[in-house]
Formats: C-alpha cells, sequence, structure tokens
C-alpha cells in the first residue's frame, strides 16, 4: 500500500508539496487501495484490468433471452392455463433485482434526500434566527421536490426491469459484477485470423460489418442497462476498426465515417447521439498500405466542428463523434509514423504475456509518447492457471475446454513458445511465484503486466465460471472473486520474483 500523504509538508524554496490524488473510491472500498483514478481520455475513466467480451454464444440468441415468465403452451383440446405472473417473488432474479435497485443511483440518492430532510426538520425545530431558518426552510423544500423526482425515477426504474426482457438473464449479470467489481472498461473482442474467416473480419464488399458487430450489440446493451441503472458514463467501450486495406478502391475516410456510424448505433442504438469512448484501428500490414489516411478520418471524427460567429463567439455545429484513438497491433515504427502525422494517438493494443514479448519495441515506442498500452493474452488464453500445471497439453478436438479463450490458438502459442513441456516449466516457475504470495497464478500474471506499465486485457467467462479468468472457480462470496493485491499502488512482487520472470519470456 501507498504511503499515507503528508498534509501540508513544506519543501525546500518554501513551497507546498502537491496533494496526493484521492483514491479511486470503488478500489477504495472494495480492495482497501490508494489507487487513484485513471482516464484514457479527460472525462472517460479507465479500470485497471480491461476486460476483454468474447460472446460465449450468438450475440442474436442472447439478445433474444428473457427472464421474463411466458406461458406454457395448452396441449391439444386443453383450456389455455391462466398467465403466469408477471414477477414470482420466489424467482431468483427477484432477489438480484433488489439487490440492483439498493445500488442504483435513483435510490442511493433517495437515501442521500432522506438523511438531509431530517437533519433540516430537526434543525428547524431548535432553531430561533429567522433568517437561518428561512434558509433552512427553502433547502427542506428543495429536498422535498427533489425526494419526489427521485421516487418517481425510481418507481420508472422498477418498471424498467419488466420492460428489458435481457435485463435480469445470466450474461447481463456477469457483466454487472465485474463493471461493481471497479472493472468497468470492456474491450469488444473475438477471435482474430486465422481462427476466424476474412469474410468474417471484413464483412461483405463494401466493408459494411465485421467479426465485432455482435460484441458490440451486446455490449452496448450491456452498457445502456448498467448506465440507467446507476449513472451516465460508468462504462467505457472499447471498440474496433478493420478495415479491408487490400480491397480495390479503399479509401479510408469513406469506410470510417460509414463505420463509425454503424458502431455508434449498435451500441447505443438506433438513435444514436453519444461518442464511442475509444476506436482502435486494426491495421493489417503497416508496410504494404498507407494507414495515415484512415487514422487522419478517425482523427477528423474524434473533434468537434466549430464554428466562429462575427462577435468572435465560438460554437459547436457538429460534436465529435469518437472520443480517442486507438491502434492495434501497430509495429513501434507504425506507433511513430501515427504520432508524427499529427494522430491523437491514446492507446496501443499489443500481445503481451510471460512468455511472448515480441512487442517490446512497440511498448517502449508508446511509452515514449505517452500512449497507454493494453496488453492482450497476458493469460496464454486461459493456460496460466493451477488446473494445466502437470496436466496434458489440451486437446483441439471433441467438447472444447471452457476455460480456454480459444484452443487452437493456445495450441499456436504453445508451439510459438516452444512446445508444452517449456509451457509446463513456465507455469511451475508462476505457480512457485503465486504460492509464495498467496495468491492465484492468474494474479502473478496480470501484476506482472501492470509493472510493466500496461492495462492488462483478461477474457470474460460467464455465468458460474465468471470470475475463473482470475483463478476463482464459481465464486460465490459476497466480494468480487479477485485477489485484491492486483489493485495496490505498490506491487507484492519483489526484486527476486521479477527477476525470475523476466527470464521466462520469447523476445
Amino acid at each position: 500500500m501507498a504511503e499515507e500523504p503528508v498534509a501540508d509538508a513544506p519543501i525546500e524554496g518554501g513551497e507546498e508539496l502537491a496533494e496526493e490524488p484521492k483514491p479511486d473510491v470503488t478500489l477504495e472500498q472494495l480492495y482497501k487501495s490508494a489507487r487513484p483514478p485513471v482516464e484514457l481520455v479527460p472525462g472517460v475513466a479507465l479500470s485497471a484490468i480491461v476486460n476483454a467480451a468474447w460472446l460465449p454464444k450468438d450475440a442474436k440468441t442472447m439478445l433474444s433471452e428473457s427472464w421474463i415468465p411466458v406461458p406454457k403452451e395448452p396441449e391439444e383440446g386443453q383450456e389455455p392455463p391462466p398467465p403466469p405472473p408477471s414477477f414470482d417473488p420466489a424467482a431468483a432474479e427477484y432477489g438480484i433485482m433488489m439487490k440492483r435497485l439498493a445500488a442504483s443511483a435513483p435510490l442511493l440518492k433517495w437515501n442521500e434526500l432522506t438523511i438531509r430532510i431530517k437533519q433540516l426538520e430537526t434543525e428547524l425545530e431548535k432553531e430561533k434566527d429567522e433568517k437561518v431558518k428561512e434558509e433552512k426552510t427553502a433547502e427542506l423544500e428543495a429536498c422535498k421536490a427533489a425526494m419526489a423526482e427521485t421516487e418517481g425515477a425510481l418507481t420508472e426504474l422498477k418498471a424498467s426491469f419488466y420492460d428489458d426482457p435481457t435485463s435480469l438473464v445470466g450474461w447481463m449479470g456477469s457483466l454487472f459484477a465485474l463493471a461493481d467489481a471497479g472493472l468497468t472498461t470492456f474491450d469488444v473482442s473475438g477471435p482474430g485470423f486465422p481462427h476466424t474467416s476474412l469474410r468474417g473480419l471484413f464483412g461483405d464488399a463494401a466493408n459494411s460489418a465485421s467479426v465485432y458487430e455482435g460484441a458490440e450489440k451486446v455490449l452496448g446493451a450491456f452498457k445502456r442497462r448498467y448506465e440507467k441503472e446507476r449513472g451516465p458514463n460508468k462504462i467505457q467501450l472499447l471498440t474496433r476498426l478493420v478495415p479491408n486495406q487490400f480491397q480495390d478502391g479503399y479509401k479510408g475516410g469513406e469506410y470510417v465515417d460509414a463505420m463509425v456510424e454503424r458502431v455508434r448505433q449498435a451500441v447505443y442504438g438506433a438513435e444514436a447521439a453519444d461518442a464511442l469512448d475509444l476506436v482502435q484501428l486494426n491495421w493489417w500490414d503497416v508496410a504494404a498500405g498507407d494507414a495515415e489516411p484512415t487514422l487522419k478520418a478517425l482523427q477528423r471524427l474524434a473533434e468537434d466542428k466549430l464554428e466562429v460567429s462575427e462577435e468572435g463567439e465560438v460554437s459547436v455545429t457538429e460534436p465529435k463523434k469518437i472520443r480517442a484513438v486507438g491502434l492495434v497491433d501497430f509495429p513501434a515504427r507504425g506507433v511513430l509514423a501515427a504520432v508524427q502525422a499529427g494522430v491523437p494517438v491514446a492507446t496501443l493494443s499489443i500481445p503481451l504475456s510471460l512468455a511472448d514479448r515480441t512487442h517490446m519495441a512497440a511498448l517502449e515506442m508508446a511509452r515514449e509518447y505517452n500512449v497507454k498500452v493494453f496488453a492482450r493474452g497476458g493469460l496464454m488464453g486461459g493456460l496460466v492457471s493451477e488446473k494445466y500445471v502437470g496436466a496434458p497439453l489440451p486437446s483441439t478436438t471433441g467438447a472444447p475446454d471452457p476455460d480456454l479463450d480459444d484452443p487452437a490458438a493456445v495450441l499456436e502459442a504453445v508451439n510459438n513458445y516452444g512446445g508444452w513441456d517449456k509451457v509446463q516449466a513456465l507455469l511451475r516457475e508462476v505457480k512457485a511465484v503465486a504460492d509464495k504470495h498467496g495468491v492465484r497464478m492468474q494474479t502473478v500474471a496480470l501484476r506482472w503486466l501492470i509493472d510493466m506499465g500496461t492495462f492488462p486485457v483478461a477474457t470474460v467467462r460467464w455465468g458460474e465460471a465468471q470470475w475463473s479468468q482470475f483463478g476463482y472457480h464459481y465464486w460465490t462470496g459476497v466480494t468480487p472473486g479477485v485477489d485484491w493485491q492486483l489493485f495496490q499502488v505498490d506491487s507484492f512482487l519483489d526484486v527476486e520474483d521479477m527477476g525470475r520472470l523476466n527470464a521466462l519470456g520469447r523476445v
């Protein structure tokens, strides 16, 4: 843990030490962490660990799920049974709804107003000064008016559960749990080439869709639901553009405008008005095609269009459509080229793990220009787990292993590292460090990435196994299933640990 700040401590020259930033409220409450909040860009938060949302099933299927009871079809010749109650208080969803309402913004506001109203009423009974009494009476009336509005908002919120069939389904609950654990940033993710088809990545010939469209819609539904309950700007979505740069006649500007608008509608609905938090450009080959026109088109959409009146007043004629621009898998020279072209690059997403350091040059370049780095694959697709220590190589045939992101991609990573025996040696080293500190193996791998100055990306698990990516299988505790050591300012990894872990990498 970081040391307590020293208040008003003078330094040489008579100046005072700058006040230490306040801790992130959620991390302080859950993990006793002094880590301050971090922003992706001003006004957009960024959690310590990013959730990579690989969907467990087809997005259309997920979005068609419903928690609302449906009457059974009557058998032939029988009268239709009475419709089931709109809600069964004995159902598990009832308890979930009550917990969600208790944590909602309207109820928190209601509690705050209730306390203040009682305080004011007590103070008014004892107050003698007429002027003060008048001021407190006015405040009391304002609080009561606000209370009436808050009660209306709470009633509306409760009714919204019945209007939204997905509000209490299992996958929504998994995403809510992660966000409530302070992990509020979600990356629109999925398998990449060669583990998905080029058509799946690029869509049709017009570059009009991509493999991430389903994840955009699911995460968009989640973001809208979470913020309806908890308030605006609570969830950050990191979206991607994957243009087919090899297509004849490809023009970055035309493509970017159309695709950004499509993504906005997927995330926010048909009447999209808000800006996307981050759009990351996945460019296939920096050497084979110039990414600058596409990046410049993104930059244009990340800026408000302004107009200056004859009187010199500046007004926004068209607000920005994206808040930040990021890069995916750009090499060091590509990062440098984008920065030198004047593109305000906010992030770089690269594969980085204890086993794979092949993108270290890009990481160093990003550090030099204060570009935040998302480290994908830090858990080696799920292999960094006690489950695989001393176990045989996972199979790519038969039923898929639910603890692996993509068995084929994992097997490729194993081969790239030098085979299963080498991976076993790596896992034993990680387990030794984890046992030394009383944490999960996953915590060691993720903390190493944090200590490298990156934001680790961990793939979402769903349902009962929703904490298994952090080593807590079928966790049912009241606190999040993740080690608190991940969120501290000071690392639990010592010099000896870092030496052991650094020696594992393939550069």
